[in-house]
């Protein structure tokens, strides 16, 4: 496994360097994010193969951490291209406050984004890794529908916000559809996806929890939550909102059912 782990990782490590050299040549280090999700399916897709175990958890597995990618590629994607791919306005605010901006750059964003990502993506080296796996089929079917539903519950979040955004006045908050029950539907639908994947991992280790418990807390109280409530708090209906509306976990006790 040690081995298999130091082939992952120089993969990773050049595919890191010339994203950071990209970013030098676009200046735009916001394109870290368009490719976070990128290293999450290189990991799975190596993984799987240098097992040569192939179990049906570990294909099921690939297949939902290649499908996580692809909605969350196309979201930020969506994003960048309306505005003619321009940097993301945190970065920019970090180019222009930076003293060494390249090297801290390359440390704060790319090297700690390196980090992270080997640590979140512990389930899917857990269990890809594995040369020999007793498998709970229906454990593996139930969770990977309940990892399912945590993405399309993401993938429902965005295409509101995006509608919202295009036919929004000013002024307005997206109050309805899924952000009736919670403010921010997308990172809660982002850890059911990580705890689904985090149960069909422990038919071989509870280790898998750990990057479920990273990801939440960063989407949760480090990168998510807290910089979208810092950009809505001066909002009076945003603050009467989020009076009422839980923060992450979803209220479906206000669901009606209007004859």
């Amino acid at each position: 496994m040690i081995q298999d782990l130091l082939i992952i990782g120089i993969v990773l490590d050049v595919c890191f360097l010339a994203l950071f050299l990209l970013s030098l040549r676009l200046k735009d280090n916001s394109i870290a994010d368009v490719f976070w999700g990128v290293w999450f399916v290189i990991i799975a897709v190596i993984s799987y193969y240098l097992s040569w175990s192939w179990y049906t958890s570990q294909v099921i597995m690939t297949l939902l951490v290649s499908a996580w990618w692809v909605r969350l590629f196309l979201n930020i994607l969506s994003k960048k291209l309306p505005y003619t791919w321009k940097e993301d306005a945190r970065y920019a605010r970090w180019r222009d406050a930076w003293t060494y901006f390249k090297i801290r750059s390359f440390f704060q964003v790319y090297m700690l984004q390196w980090i992270l990502m080997f640590l979140v993506a512990t389930p899917i080296l857990i269990l890809n890794l594995q040369t020999v796996i007793e498998e709970n089929l229906i454990l593996t079917f139930l969770w990977a529908s309940i990892a399912f539903f945590g993405l399309l519950y993401e993938a429902r979040s965005d295409a509101e916000l995006a509608w919202f955004i295009k036919n929004k006045k000013k002024g307005d908050i997206l109050t309805g559809w899924l952000r009736c029950f919670s403010r921010y539907p997308q990172y809660f639908g982002e850890s059911v996806f990580w705890f689904g994947i985090a149960v069909i991992v422990s038919q071989v280790s509870l280790w898998g929890f750990a990057g479920w418990l990273l990801i939440t807390i960063l989407v949760r109280y480090v990168s998510g939550v807290p910089l979208l409530e810092e950009r809505y708090k001066w909002q009076k209906n945003y603050e009467k909102y989020s009076e009422i509306t839980p923060i992450f976990f979803p209220d479906f006790s206000k669901i009606s059912f209007k004859k």
